[in-house]
């Protein structure tokens, strides 16, 4: 049995010794093109007879048959695997068809009309709340500023409503009071306000309240600001004294009051 191999780079076949190729532990260098390569997986057994055939051919005849059946089984492949890359690349470039570029989306001129309108509903919100405020607060700003109790007496004309003075309680105090019987029959109230705020005040009403020897009530009476003979209003720190005639009930005899000043 002989063992053979062909070199990778020429196709030279050579006939290997055993011996040599365990010594060089599989690495050969081609006689012919001088080539080194490892011949593990190339080395193949070969019968004698063939070989001493092959040995009386020509070695380099034998290369050409070789290298022909090489180019043939070359030539078998598939044209497709001879493409090189560049060739591959401009044949798919070839069959490359660019899609059209969507235009892209103008903004919606609709919504740049409307994105005002949140904008518009929160200055509209905020204007009714100053308005809220200020009809709330009219009594107030009109006693503190007259020029703002002008304006509000203008609009109140055009509009038919009424601006009432500004109304505190316990803003205008009773200093002093008495009430004194008549020889005529009948008593006479007297007292003291004063307006003990810093602004004008509406002039409050008065609840007469007289009194038994048990401190009980007998009669209490409301007397409204028009039967008082008093001002609609006091300035602050404007004080008035009132007069009032009571004329009790027959039999009926008070041995005390209470006086009070509230807005009704």
């Amino acid at each position: 049995m002989t063992w053979i191999v062909r070199c990778p780079e020429c196709g030279t076949i050579f006939k290997l010794v055993p011996d040599q190729l365990k010594i060089a532990q599989g690495w050969l260098r081609c006689g012919q093109c001088q080539h080194a390569f490892d011949s593990t997986g190339l080395v193949v057994a070969w019968p004698e007879a063939s070989l001493m055939e092959r040995e009386t051919a020509d070695p380099v005849g034998e290369r050409l048959v070789i290298d022909e059946l090489l180019k043939q089984e070359d030539r078998s492949g598939p044209e497709i695997q001879a493409l090189t890359p560049v060739s591959a690349f401009e044949e798919a470039l070839a069959t490359f068809k660019p899609e059209p570029l969507t235009p892209e989306q103008s903004p919606n001129p609709n919504g740049r009309q409307h994105a005002w309108l949140p904008k518009l509903g929160v200055l509209v919100l905020l204007l009714a709340l100053a308005l809220q405020w200020l009809w709330i607060e009219r009594r107030t700003l009109a006693a503190a500023e007259p020029g703002v109790a002008r304006v509000w007496q203008t609009l109140c004309r055009t509009w038919g409503c009424e601006i009432s003075l500004l109304q505190v309680r316990d803003g205008i105090v009773i200093e002093s009071s008495s009430l004194t019987q008549r020889d005529g029959g009948g008593f006479l109230l007297s007292w003291s306000w004063r307006n003990a705020t810093s602004q004008p005040l509406q002039t409050p009403a008065l609840e007469l309240t007289l009194l038994s020897p048990q401190d009980k009530a007998l009669v209490r009476r409301v007397v409204p600001v028009a039967e008082l003979g008093a001002p609609l209003s006091l300035a602050a720190g404007q004080t008035w004294d009132g007069q009032l005639q009571i004329t009790p009930e027959e039999g009926l005899m008070p041995s005390g009051y209470r006086l009070l000043s509230f807005y009704p």
